[in-house]
């Protein structure tokens, strides 16, 4: 009888540390630039109520799996989570199933890691200021992400549109660092040296008048059709990192700008091109989200599990 392991986000939290997922989500950055793994095409679709689903799929080494994941605005209503996500993997020998994960956390922590692999590679050393356009869940899991990996760090400067949301970032983080909450963009982002843009915006809101030399922007919001965080004049004249170049192409921050110069981060994290010529540059990170980055967490939670015996197994 074929048995599937069960992982909640409580048995997540104690399986994976964000310094593994880190190198983890290295592992996916390089293996998909090198093609050393294989992800296949995104399904991303409206439903009738505004709601959108979609499925990332794909292969890394011997794990075989996918996300199936969307947005139900409607859940709010409740006081739900909007983002609904659960991963599946499967035996690539046989196609059995062999595990069922709660794909939110998966999904939260990847992007995380994402982030802090940006922030690393190509912000300023010393950086001092870092602003947050976003206070939501994500705005929140970057804002955390940049400051494990720039402790110098003094000041963040936060713009969102929902009060409660920005109420909470600044309780979490004013023990931390001075937090400023700004009441527009460009307050938020002059003179800052590192800027995280995590939104669902459909209409650019940085611009390069916007900006000071050697900035770093980490744009993590963009993932679908028709969204969009940086004005075209950003990208002509910073130097571009991606994911991956077809992703951000079609559903990251070169939808309208598809023949933009980009590098893929896999291909700085595996050597093959230097950061280190780019630190004076005004530079973008577009994290439109890897099919790999989520096999590759999901197969640490896995393992790990199985090794510690946590989880809870179901007959197939």
């Amino acid at each position: 009888m074929q048995k599937i392991l069960c992982l909640s986000t409580s048995d997540l939290r104690t399986l994976l540390s964000f310094e593994d997922v880190t190198k983890a989500v290295e592992r996916a950055f390089v293996a998909n630039s090198l093609n050393l793994g294989k992800t296949y095409p995104i399904i991303r679709e409206k439903l009738n109520n505004d709601s959108v689903f979609g499925v990332k799929a794909g292969l890394l080494g011997s794990t075989l799996g996918l996300k199936a994941a969307g947005y139900w605005p409607q859940n709010k209503v409740d006081n739900g989570e909007a983002h609904q996500a659960t991963i599946l993997l499967f035996d690539p020998e046989t196609g059995k199933p062999r595990a069922f994960i709660d794909g939110n956390y998966i999904t939260t922590i990847r992007t995380g890691a994402a982030g802090a692999i940006g922030a690393a590679n190509f912000s300023p050393i010393e950086s001092s200021v870092l602003a947050v356009i976003g206070t939501g869940v994500q705005g929140k899991v970057q804002t955390s992400a940049v400051l494990s990996v720039r402790p110098s760090i003094s000041e963040v400067r936060c713009c969102g549109r929902s009060e409660q949301s920005i109420r909470g970032f600044v309780e979490q983080y004013r023990q931390q660092v001075k937090v400023t909450v700004c009441d527009t963009v460009t307050e938020a982002v002059q003179n800052a040296d590192i800027i995280v843009t995590a939104t669902p915006a459909t209409q650019p809101f940085i611009l390069a008048s916007h900006l000071k030399p050697g900035v770093h922007i980490n744009a993590m919001g963009s993932d679908t059709k028709g969204k969009s965080e940086l004005d075209d004049s950003v990208l002509k004249m910073a130097d571009v990192f991606v994911d991956d170049l077809h992703q951000s192409q079609t559903i990251g921050e070169l939808q309208k700008n598809p023949d933009c110069v980009a590098i893929t981060i896999g291909d700085v994290l595996a050597g093959n091109v230097s950061s280190k010529k780019f630190i004076e540059s005004i530079t973008v990170f577009d994290s439109t989200g890897l099919a790999l980055q989520d096999l590759a967490t999901a197969e640490l939670a896995y393992l790990s599990a199985i090794e510690r015996g946590m989880g809870t197994w179901l007959n197939w």
